[in-house]
């Protein structure tokens, strides 16, 4: 059966690992029957021409109860409502179930939306969005509390109950955020099919799509149609709606769980997601100035950026953004050395912004590439003061052997902006000066001109016993990696590198340098 990439859902969070104590329990039946039943449906519709529009009714149809159980539940729930009557619970149980039901639903319906053709499924993203009106979701909210607080010994109740402490435990606590995390991951399919073809979808995420295949092919099946100016509008403004949604309840979430907060980023991701697709296919619909502000907010923002799957999202996006207006590439260049500095100690966040730091690079001219390595290369330079202040200049370009104002950039001078680090503590020096020598290699692989590897790699060579062993053995790890693609001067100047190296390990005893070299 063709269908989307389980892996985009992946990058927005629904994979968990759950406590080995629930590791055997299903999340929910009812969410497994629902989930398994519209795989299942969406798989004969698309594998099946014939039985496709008697499938589609079914769905819609069940849409429909889903808007009447919705519309029905909404004032029967408030927040004034905390009695705990048994009528209360009965109608928390009620919701809970829509809301259970509604979770298979859109997660089945988020990997098979190719099911639906382009028309149908701008419909089925704006009546869920009906679905999930505001009414409903202060309803959930409320179910799910009266729940949590019931004191009802009825066996029902008690079975609800353990179930969720179950979804809490794995992660996704139940309640109106769950249910706009799948609403999102629907957008993010639907906005993604607008871009590319289910073929090109198949087995990847849209945004390493984007960065990998320039000028991704628009959908050619025979189900694909002329995307229309509205569709992409709608499907925009459902995300910055979305993204309106989370700012407002901001504070909240703060005061929330860990996992509240999780649910919140990924729901944050989707949104910008979808309003980067939609910013790809007409700037008119989606105001790339709108997404560049959401992106450098978040950016900003340290404990936003310690989600892997948001900073993913927002690092990758901010790429892309320059991609689409060429303007803001300056800017970005800027503003990922200095989260590259500041952004803590996660290796695989950096690598990433490294990634993203040279796509944006590669669209500037060699000037900006060479002041942004010596912007991170700086860093690096030996002080006594807790303070490092960057001030971006240059120092004069480095040869193997140590020398000064070699003839590749003589006389230029740098027009990086100040990066402050505050530092404390030799571990934590150790870190970020790794993730740093770490993105300087990272960007000159990936602009892969000589000229830049051999700068970098004399940069880095420089710094050896300046900064500390750890450091010394990170440079040493990471040109090794340079050397396959730069020149055989370079390469011989590492070979010699490395064999002094060895010998003062061996004088001094030195296991961190020993396990680098080899």
């Amino acid at each position: 059966m063709e269908q989307l990439s389980p892996y985009i859902l992946e990058a927005h969070g629904q994979v968990f690992v759950p406590s080995p104590y629930f590791r055997e329990i299903e999340p929910s039946p009812l969410e497994a029957l629902s989930n398994n039943l519209t795989t299942a449906l969406l798989g004969l519709g698309i594998n099946h021409d014939y039985m496709r529009d008697a499938i589609s009714a079914k769905l819609w149809k069940y849409l429909h109860h889903c808007f009447e159980a919705a519309e029905a539940a909404s004032p029967a729930q408030g927040l004034d409502s905390d009695d705990g009557s048994s009528a209360e619970v009965e109608d928390a149980i009620q919701t809970a179930t829509v809301t259970i039901s509604l979770l298979g639903f859109l997660d089945a319906a988020a990997t098979s939306t190719n099911f639906w053709t382009a028309p149908e499924r701008i419909t089925l993203i704006q009546r869920v969005k009906t679905v999930l009106s505001e009414g409903f979701l202060v309803a959930v909210e409320t179910a799910f509390s009266t729940i949590r607080n019931s004191n009802s010994q009825n066996p029902l109740v008690k079975e609800w109950k353990r179930y969720v402490r179950h979804y809490a435990a794995i992660g996704r606590p139940l309640g109106a955020m769950i249910l706009q995390r799948s609403f999102m991951w629907l957008l993010v399919a639907g906005s993604s099919l607008l871009v590319a073809d289910i073929g090109v979808l198949k087995g990847g995420d849209i945004l390493d799509i984007h960065m990998s295949t320039p000028g991704v092919s628009r959908p050619t099946s025979s189900r694909s149609e002329a995307v229309e100016f509205a569709t992409i509008e709608t499907m925009a403004d459902i995300a910055a709606d979305e993204m309106s949604l989370l700012e407002d309840g901001a504070d909240y979430l703060r005061l929330g769980s860990t996992w509240q907060q999780r649910l919140a980023f990924s729901v944050k991701a989707g949104a910008l997601t979808s309003y980067l697709n939609c910013a790809l296919l007409n700037e008119d619909a989606a105001d790339p100035d709108v997404l560049m502000s959401w992106l450098e907010d978040t950016l900003a923002d340290s404990v936003q950026m310690s989600d892997e799957i948001l900073a993913s999202v927002v690092l990758r996006a901010m790429a892309l953004i320059s991609k689409i207006s060429p303007s803001f590439a300056p800017n970005v260049s800027r503003l990922l050395p200095r989260f590259i500095v500041q952004g803590g100690p996660r290796s695989q966040i950096i690598s990433l912004a490294s990634t993203c730091l040279a796509y944006v690079l590669r669209n500037l001219s060699q000037d900006a590439v060479i002041t942004t390595l010596y912007t991170l290369g700086n860093v690096l330079s030996s002080s006594s003061s807790a303070e490092r202040a960057l001030a971006g200049g240059i120092n004069g370009d480095f040869g193997l052997d140590g020398s000064v104002n070699s003839t590749f950039y003589n006389g230029k001078q740098s027009t990086g902006s100040s990066i402050s680090l505050p530092l404390s503590g030799e571990e934590e020096t150790s870190v970020v000066f790794g993730n740093v020598v770490q993105a300087i290699c990272g960007i000159a692989s990936s602009i892969n001109d000589p000229k830049i590897t051999a700068l970098a790699q004399s940069m880095l060579v420089q710094k050896i016993n300046k900064v500390n062993k750890a450091t010394d053995a990170r440079i040493i790890a990471e040109t090794a990696g340079l050397s396959l693609k730069g020149g055989q001067l370079e390469f011989r100047g590492l070979l010699k590198l490395y064999a002094r190296t060895s010998q003062d390990a061996v004088t001094q005893n030195s296991e961190i340098l020993l396990d680098a070299v080899s």
